[in-house]
């Protein structure tokens, strides 16, 4: 055999030796795990969620909050912020974990942990800490990680089950497709440890394929994180304090009610429900992922000079403000004494469009 032929078939092998260790990961992921459905490993993480304990290292993405904006200091949500890059979590127990949020040099910016009926945070740019006791119908024990429930994710998606690695480890991954094309959802991708069905991280992404929200592990322990799990110690203890645009909020909701004055019909979504809550009235269009939601109320909750800085003029159409993350749009305007919202996914202009052609 000439040099060229022996060449050739060493090039050949080691590029199979090659593509074989590339794959390998991938084709002990599928060996070591059986294989399971949707649903199976949708109960199995839920039964497991309960009883496990573990600690997780995620990296962080989120372009659902406009750049420059921090939806904690709106509404005083204990979600990280746009510089947060990593997310350490420890759980002990459904009723014993802790979050914290690092930035890209390490440092924590924030922590939010339960310890049995109490919810505490810290914030290290005010060094403040804050203590509340959870109502009686919150004290259920809960896990940071929310995932579908079984079967009831079948009425609008398409599930679809496979096998891979995630953090070092086998996992499983489920990815939801809504049957609505016309929204602004593209798919639902979770991670969830082989052995212990734990969620290894969560991927959003928009019907353009790109990635609006992930947290995804990088380092999984199996076994409970003992004193990592405790809640946050340091900082200046203090009161709760809701922002204005929460305060704002919270006085609609116990304001004077305001007639029913929704539509049968919105666009092409027919009204499936409709009540009052609070001092408002709220509708719901259509079912699924797909539908929207329309709030009315006597007040001007959204806006306050914290919402201010995300709701924005909706180009092309006067009275309007709103946003968008991709996934979802938030679309106001006011007509006589009331201020009408519709939440949904859709673009704004869509949005804008049917409360038009309904309310002016």
């Amino acid at each position: 055999m000439d040099r060229k032929k022996w060449y050739a078939i060493a090039v050949l092998a080691g590029g199979a030796a090659a593509l074989t260790i590339y794959l390998a990961p991938y084709a002990e992921a599928r060996q070591s795990l059986a294989p399971l459905g949707v649903n199976a490993i949708l109960t199995k993480s839920w039964s497991s969620m309960e009883k496990v304990s573990f600690g997780e290292t995620l990296s962080y993405q989120n372009s659902l909050l406009p750049p420059g904006t921090n939806l904690a200091g709106l509404f005083n949500l204990p979600l990280p912020g746009v510089s947060v890059t990593t997310i350490n979590l420890y759980q002990n127990a459904p009723t014993s974990w802790r979050l914290e949020e690092l930035n890209q040099g390490g440092t924590v910016v924030g922590v939010l942990a339960r310890s049995h009926n109490a919810l505490v945070t810290y914030r290290s740019a005010s060094n403040e800490r804050t203590m509340n006791h959870l109502p009686s119908f919150l004290r259920s024990p809960w896990s940071v990680w929310q995932i579908p429930e079984p079967t009831v994710w079948q009425k609008e998606w398409v599930g679809r089950a496979s096998r891979t690695r995630v953090a070092g480890v086998p996992a499983y991954q489920v990815t939801l497709t809504p049957k609505n094309h016309k929204t602004l959802w593209g798919t639902i991708t979770y991670w969830f440890q082989g052995q212990y069905f734990v969620p290894l991280g969560v991927q959003v992404t928009d019907r353009r394929g790109d990635t609006v929200f992930e947290a995804k592990a990088t380092i999984y322990t199996q076994g409970a994180p003992g004193a990592s799990a405790r809640p946050p110690s340091a900082g200046r203890l203090v009161d709760w304090r809701p922002t204005p645009a929460l305060a704002n909020l919270s006085h609609t909701l116990s304001g004077p009610k305001v007639p029913f004055t929704f539509p049968p019909q919105l666009g092409s979504l027919v009204r499936v429900s409709q009540r009052r809550a609070g001092g408002n009235a709220l509708a719901v269009y259509g079912t699924g992922p797909g539908r929207v939601v329309v709030l009315i109320t006597v007040a001007r909750p959204f806006h306050g000079k914290d919402a201010s800085r995300i709701l924005k003029p909706v180009a092309g159409d006067p009275g309007f403000r709103g946003v968008t993350d991709g996934v979802f749009s938030v679309v106001t305007f006011r007509r006589h004494q009331h201020e009408i919202t519709l939440i949904g996914s859709r673009s704004q202009s869509q949005l804008a469009r049917w409360a038009k052609e309904e309310w002016h």
